[in-house]
This record gives C-alpha cells, sequence and structure tokens, in this order.
C-alpha cells in the first residue's frame, strides 16, 4: 500500500518537480490548486518508483487517484495505484482525466478502463490574445462593458503584492455579503481555499491583479502558470455593484500578467447555468474534455 501523505506548504518544491513538467495544460496540477483544496478533497500525495501520485476524494465521497505524474513507466505506474486501490478494498477510479491522458492509458492498457466524460469538469481555454483585445464581432458586448467601465470610474490596476491582500480579502467578505454570506457549502469551501491562498500567496508563487475604485479594491484576479504556453485563473471577483467590473479585471489581468502565454485556462463552470453561460460569452478555443475511469468489469 502506498504511503499517501498530507500536504503541507513545504511541499511545494518537492511536488513541483513533477507537477512542472505536465504539458496537459489542466488545472488540476497547479499545487496552489492542489494545496489550498486540500481541505475539501482531503488531497494526499505519495512517491514511489519516479512518480507522484495523488489521491483525493470526489464530491468528500468517492476515492480515488489522478493521472500519475512523472518520466517512468506508465503502466508501472497505473499498476501501482490499482494495487493501491485493491489493498484499499476500494473501486479503482481515476478523477480528473483529460482525453489526452486517457488515451495515454489505453495505449498502454488497451480495452481496461470505462471512461466518462463530466461536462462539468471541462475547462475553458481562451487565445490570451482575444482577452486582451477583445476584438471582433463576438466580443462587442465585452468592449461596452470596458468602455461603460471607463466613463464611470476612476481606476487603476494594481499587481497583489501583501500590502493590498487585507484589502482583497476585505473585497470577498463584501462579496460573500451579496452571496448570502456564502452559506452554502460549495461557497464555504471556496473561502477556505481563497484565504488558504492570500496567506501563502508569495509560498504559492501566484500571481495576481486588482482593480482599485476610489480608493477602494472593487475586483481582483490571480493564478499561476500551469505549462509552458498556458496561464491558469484561480479565482476572479468583483463587487455586482460595479457595472463591468468582471469583464474589467479579466481583461486587465489578461494584459498586464499573462500576455507572455499563448492560452489562459478559466477552469471549471461546475455545472452551474450562469458561470457556464459567463465562459461561454467568451468563446473558448479549446473546451478541455475530463472525466473518470473505472475499471471495466468482466462480463
Amino acid at each position: 500500500m502506498l504511503d499517501f501523505q498530507e500536504i503541507t506548504i513545504k511541499d511545494k518544491d518537492k511536488l513541483n518537480q513533477f507537477l512542472k513538467k505536465s504539458t496537459f495544460r489542466n488545472c488540476d496540477f497547479s499545487f496552489a490548486n492542489i494545496y489550498c483544496w486540500a481541505p475539501k478533497y482531503k488531497t494526499s500525495y505519495a512517491i514511489e518508483g519516479g512518480f507522484l501520485f495523488l489521491r483525493f476524494w470526489a464530491g468528500g465521497k468517492k476515492p480515488g487517484y489522478m493521472y500519475p505524474m512523472g518520466d517512468g513507466c506508465l503502466k508501472t505506474a497505473l499498476e501501482t495505484i490499482i494495487a493501491d486501490s485493491k489493498e484499499r478494498n476500494e473501486p479503482f477510479r481515476m478523477f480528473a482525466l483529460t482525453r489526452e491522458m486517457y488515451e495515454n492509458v489505453e495505449k498502454v492498457y488497451p480495452g481496461k478502463f470505462e471512461y466518462s466524460p463530466n461536462r462539468s469538469w471541462f475547462e475553458y481555454l481562451y487565445n490570451t490574445e482575444d482577452l486582451i483585445t477583445l476584438r471582433g464581432k463576438k466580443l462587442q458586448s465585452k468592449r461596452n462593458h470596458i468602455n461603460k467601465f471607463k466613463k464611470n470610474y476612476r481606476y487603476e490596476y494594481l499587481r497583489i503584492t501583501p500590502d493590498i491582500i487585507p484589502e482583497c480579502l476585505e473585497l470577498y467578505s463584501k462579496w460573500c455579503k451579496e452571496n448570502g454570506n456564502c452559506s452554502d457549502p460549495s461557497l464555504i469551501n471556496e473561502r477556505i481555499s481563497v484565504e488558504c491562498a492570500f496567506a501563502n500567496f508569495e509560498q504559492l508563487g501566484l500571481t495576481g491583479g486588482a482593480l482599485r475604485v476610489d480608493g477602494t479594491i472593487v475586483a481582483y484576479s490571480y493564478g499561476q502558470p500551469l505549462t509552458a504556453d498556458t496561464f491558469g485563473v484561480h479565482a476572479e471577483k468583483s463587487l455586482y455593484e460595479i457595472e463591468g467590473g468582471f469583464t474589467m479585471i479579466n481583461q486587465q489581468f489578461a494584459e498586464n500578467e499573462c500576455s507572455g502565454y499563448t492560452y489562459i485556462n478559466r477552469e471549471e463552470d461546475l455545472g452551474l447555468e450562469s458561470l457556464r453561460k459567463a465562459k461561454l460569452s467568451y468563446h473558448p478555443v479549446i473546451l478541455l474534455e475530463k472525466g473518470v475511469a473505472t475499471e471495466k468489469r468482466e462480463s
């Protein structure tokens, strides 16, 4: 049985030796995401045979594994976690598997697994240039929001540094008040993640930007690189009373922090219709499919 360990901030460099080699562009291999969402998903890790293994609980109920990260034999790595699940008397599952990952698994274990895509887990990737310029008829409404914001507010864009993090947390508290005091279970978990991110902002290697209007932070965004060509946006907040705030922080963050990357990954919609509509309205160039792989039952 693998010796899975709790993830701490001190494990960042150890895990990043594996995570930073990823070419898959999905947000699940960001150390900041793994660490800050670990309380919700009970994420733990083990390193063996040149591979990083991540184990977590989907929905807090179903244990499973992520795609093994390493340079060795993938079949051996899969055999390791299959054996681990059997020793734990658990059905074998691999969560958050992209189509590319599944095809890699199929090459070494043809016909052994069944793959089920989950639309709520699909990630939205955009051309960075599109989010910066908002060119074209399909993004005309976004340009209109930007122009209205600039007309209505005197603003400044700031990179997030330790001295303004308290103001960003104050904004998050205001946003929570606009959303039922974040009493919904999903928002409780999000708050834990946000507080974790801001408490460890520099240690996690996060990059963030904020908008200040009349001396008050009204919007922020932060994230970190996922691959050499893709930047992942992990969080974005704006007060609803600030008209065009979400559109403006989206554009400003892309322009100021992401221009060196081909793609921006704005993560999943979690099956929320309003979030799906908002993400689709920016016209993603890649809808990154993800799903779960389980062992096929013997007939």
